[in-house]
C-alpha cells in the first residue's frame, strides 16, 4: 500500500465515523433537540457502532488486499486480542494517566468530598445513556477507529511509527470539528463562539490523540488507550487559575500537585508503558 492510499483510506474512515451521524433525522444536530436526549444518544450510538464495525471490516480488507495475509489474519493483527495482564494494563493506562491527573484527582475526590458520592456517580455513569456514551461507547469506538484502524493503515502504508503518532491524531481532531455546527444551531448569533469552540475541540482532541496513539504504539494494544480515554473523559479538562472552594491552602496544594504530576508523568511515561508488544 502506498502513502496516498493510506491517506485516502484514513480520510474515508474519518468521514464514515462522522457522516453516519447525519443520515438519520434523529441523530442529526438540531436546534430544538439536545444531543443529550436519550433517543438522540441511542440513535447515534447505534450508527457509530455500525460504522465502527464497517471500519474494522474495511481495514482488514485494505490490509489484506495485496494478498500477503488473509482478512482474518489482518483483523487479528489489529492488536485487540489478547487483553494484556491486569497489572500491565493498570500501570500502562490508569496509573500513568492518573499521575498526570493527580491534581484534579485529589481536588475531585478529596477536596470536593467526591469519595462520598463515588458509588452513586459510577452507577449514574454506567446506567444512564450520557454516561454510556461518554465513558464507554465513545472511547471504545473512537479508539478502535482512530487508533486501531487508522494507525494500522498508516503503518502498513510505510509511514514510520513516530510520524504516525503525530499525524494520525489530525484525523481524530478533524472528526470533532463538526461540533461547531451544533453550537451554531443552538446559538445562531454566536458564530464566533462556535468557531472558537471548534478550534479548541480540534486542538484538545489532537493533543490527546498524540498521547493515545503513543499508548497504542508503546503498548501494542487497543486496551490501554481505551482505558486512558475513558478516564480522561471522566476527569475532564484540568482547572487552571480557578479558585477552589475550601481552605486557602487547597489552591496551593492543587497547583503543586499539577506541577509535580506533570514532572512525574514525563519521568515515568516510558518506564510505565513498556510492554513486550511495544511497537516503539
Amino acid at each position: 500500500m502506498d502513502s496516498f492510499t493510506g491517506f485516502l483510506a484514513s480520510t474515508v474512515l474519518t468521514l464514515l465515523y462522522v457522516g453516519v451521524l447525519y443520515i438519520h433525522p434523529r441523530s442529526r444536530p438540531s436546534a430544538t433537540v439536545s444531543r443529550n436526549d436519550d433517543d438522540v444518544i441511542k440513535t447515534r450510538v447505534t450508527a457509530i457502532i455500525l460504522s465502527s464495525v464497517l471500519s474494522g471490516a474495511l481495514t482488514a480488507w485494505i490490509l489484506s488486499n495485496d494478498g500477503s495475509i488473509s482478512p482474518e489474519h489482518a483483523f487479528k493483527s489489529l492488536r485487540i486480542w489478547p487483553i494484556p495482564p491486569a497489572l500491565e494494563l493498570f500501570r500502562s493506562s490508569l496509573l500513568i494517566t492518573g499521575i498526570l491527573f493527580i491534581g484534579p484527582l485529589v481536588e475531585k475526590v478529596v477536596f470536593s468530598r467526591g469519595w462520598k458520592y463515588l458509588r452513586a456517580d459510577i452507577e449514574i455513569a454506567l446506567t444512564g445513556w450520557i454516561g454510556r456514551r461518554n465513558y464507554i461507547i465513545g472511547p471504545l469506538t473512537e479508539e478502535f477507529v482512530f487508533r486501531v484502524c487508522i494507525v494500522s493503515i498508516e503503518l502498513a502504508s510505510g509511514m514510520s511509527p513516530l510520524k504516525a503518532m503525530f499525524l494520525s491524531p489530525l484525523y481524530f481532531g478533524t472528526a470533532h470539528v463538526h461540533h461547531a455546527y451544533e453550537v451554531y444551531l443552538v446559538q445562531p448569533d454566536a458564530l464566533t463562539v462556535a468557531l472558537l469552540s471548534s478550534v479548541f475541540q480540534f486542538a484538545f482532541t489532537t493533543i490527546f490523540g498524540w498521547y493515545a496513539t503513543f499508548l497504542f504504539l508503546r503498548t501494542g494494544s487497543f486496551w490501554q488507550p481505551f482505558i486512558a480515554h475513558a478516564f480522561c473523559n471522566i476527569m475532564g479538562v484540568p482547572k487552571f487559575g480557578v479558585k477552589l472552594d475550601g481552605p486557602w491552602w487547597y489552591m496551593h496544594a492543587y497547583n503543586v500537585l499539577l506541577v509535580s504530576g506533570t514532572i512525574a508523568f514525563g519521568a515515568l511515561l516510558f518506564p510505565l508503558t513498556k510492554t513486550p508488544n511495544a511497537i516503539i
